[in-house]
């Protein structure tokens, strides 16, 4: 559980790191081509989260490809697939995010300021550290938006599904015998991982659709120039 978590943190700050970083620098150079009416904020936007699928989703895949065979992970028919797809849609929440908080910000100071602590506070309601039940309830419909939770949530599920555990040996604790009973202690029993795909499309998709509307709310300020001279007949 530990190193799932590790892998949805790391997933999760490269590819919010990296968009977070360079949207709002874009956004600066837009906003003027927009002014100038070279091009209309739909077809930038559209292109620019095509452009970020392949690369996103690579770099994704090629992150996890290593991490799951160094790591000895569940060889079971399909998990590895599962696995990558997991860790994309993850990455692609958060390059979405990225781009969100680089949509709404007036510069990329401001972004660079709300980088740490939108991801320290995913990662306080990730599930690991605080399970649903024992969040406050003003506060439970933060990890059900949350960034990392969700991607989290599936790498546990496509892990532990389907497990069985030796229960010899020296014990320190009460013994899983099986992956659903170490989900249960975690409180991750119960869903599949098409709802984890489902949520993470959902948040991914309205997190676009709010850079969307950032971006073309966005206005540039321009100073009025005028003719101070006065035109004789």
């Amino acid at each position: 559980f530990g190193l799932l978590s590790l892998i949805a943190i790391g997933a999760a700050n490269m590819a919010l790191a990296s968009s977070i970083r360079s949207f709002p620098k874009e956004k600066a150079i837009i906003t003027n081509e927009l002014a100038s009416s070279l091009y209309s904020s739909a077809p930038y936007f559209i292109g620019k989260v095509l452009s970020e699928l392949p690369l996103v989703t690579f770099m994704s895949s090629l992150f996890g490809t290593f991490v799951y065979y160094l790591t000895g992970m569940n060889r079971g028919v399909g998990k590895f697939a599962n696995f990558l797809k997991i860790l994309a849609l993850h990455g692609l929440t958060a390059e979405a995010t990225g781009m969100g908080i680089g949509a709404i910000s007036p510069n990329s100071d401001v972004a660079l300021a709300l980088f740490p602590a939108i991801l320290v506070i995913n990662i306080i309601f990730d599930g690991k550290n605080i399970s649903e039940e024992n969040t406050p309830r003003l506060l439970r419909w933060v990890p059900k938006l949350g960034l990392i939770r969700w991607g989290f949530e599936g790498l546990c599920v496509n892990e532990f599904e389907g497990l069985e555990f030796t229960s010899g040996g020296p014990r320190r604790g009460p013994v899983a015998k099986t992956g659903a009973d170490a989900l249960a202690r975690f409180g991750l029993g119960g869903r599949s991982l098409g709802e984890i795909f489902r949520a993470q499309i959902l948040i991914a998709g309205s997190l676009n659709l709010l850079s969307f509307f950032g971006l073309t709310l966005a206005k540039q300020r321009y100073q009025v120039m005028e003719d101070s001279l006065e035109h004789k007949p």
